[in-house]
């Protein structure tokens, strides 16, 4: 993005900062080809830790280009689109104030990494608009004054690349519309440039991940980045560099203690069965114990298979996985003890 075809504007709250702003033909084109290239407002909350459907990890993969950052359309991106207007406009009858399309990419000049791509601008105030479509049981919460943090940070972001003084926010959560305003936070975009800075030249640049979570996102990201048809021979071992046996006992002790809890549960739940026997409601106290009835459809795939493997093979689906398992020392010991065994015996018959 050559800084010829951008215009300067000059922030006046933040001396030193500059706006870059270039104006778009096709924004939703340019954002599909060009969002590895930057951090964006839907980015931000991500990188923080802040988003419930996309890990730092997985954001760092989609930026270097490890996985892809294409995502499939599906009904929820559809009705976004779909509704975003809608919701400008019922964000305008409630507030009465005035709001227009912007077709313009903002950035910093001192930090071109940051890029903006902002729903609305608000007409007569250096302010925007973003909106939101969320799903129905989310209500309480927005009912509650409260929308989720990831939204927070990409309005600061927002905030921080066009230097506005607030941001709107609104969010069509069925069958309301819940509007919020947002105050620039000079601290807090201090932070956030710091933050960003960091994750684009000391992870995306320099090709380093951040640190690896639980969360299914980035679960996800690592089997995509690691599939099984990629997998070198069994006699390759690995250098696990940064992994500690102190790592493995810790995993193996959880493991255990899993499965022990699970054993619990399940004992504990037999004692209540066989205490209902035939019933399907029981009380104790102020609680209430329930095994109903059911009836569940299912394929017998031995007997498909078996009588109609024709049938069997044209829908059977075949998945490549890869499966995670530790070995102590001590169970390899007994492994090696017990192919010894199985070896020597076999040579006296």
């Amino acid at each position: 993005m050559p800084e010829k075809n951008f215009i300067e504007i000059k922030q006046s709250s933040r001396p030193g900062k500059t706006v870059m702003r270039e104006h778009v033909d096709d924004m939703q084109e340019s954002v599909k080809t060009d969002r590895c290239k930057y951090i964006g407002g839907s980015d931000a909350g991500a990188m923080l830790g802040l988003n419930a459907y996309k890990s730092a990890y997985t954001l760092w993969a989609e930026k270097t280009g490890l996985v892809s950052d294409e995502i499939p359309d599906n009904d929820a991106m559809r009705t976004g689109r779909d509704l975003e207007q809608y919701v400008a406009e019922r964000w305008m009858d409630i507030t009465g104030k005035k709001c227009r399309r912007d077709n313009f990419r903002y950035t910093l000049k001192e930090y071109p990494f940051m890029i903006g791509h902002i729903d609305r601008s608000v007409v007569g105030e250096n302010s925007g608009l973003e909106c939101k479509t969320a799903n129905s049981f989310q209500n309480s919460m927005y009912e509650n004054g409260e929308f989720p943090d990831s939204y927070y940070a990409q309005c600061q972001h927002y905030m921080a690349v066009t230097g506005a003084e607030r941001w709107y926010l609104a969010v069509f959560c069925f069958p309301h519309i819940y509007t919020f305003e947002i105050q620039r936070n000079e601290k807090e975009i201090d932070a956030l440039i710091n933050e960003e800075k960091k994750f684009w030249f000391n992870n995306v640049l320099a090709k380093v991940a951040p640190e690896i979570d639980e969360t299914n996102s980035t679960s996800e990201t690592i089997k995509e980045m690691y599939p099984a048809d990629s997998t070198k021979p069994e006699d390759t071992i690995a250098n696990l560099e940064g992994i500690t046996e102190g790592q493995l006992q810790q995993y193996r002790q959880i493991k255990d203690q899993i499965k022990e809890l699970k054993d619990l549960q399940e004992k504990l739940e037999n004692q209540f069965k066989s205490a209902m026997g035939e019933y399907q409601v029981g009380r104790i106290g102020e609680w209430t114990l329930k095994w109903k009835a059911s009836t569940k459809s299912d394929i017998d795939r031995k007997r498909l298979k078996e009588e109609r493997p024709d049938i069997y093979d044209h829908y059977k689906i075949v998945t490549d996985n890869r499966r995670f398992s530790t070995e102590s020392p001590e169970e390899l010991k007994a492994k090696a003890e017990k192919a010894a065994k199985k070896k020597e015996k076999a040579k006296k018959q």
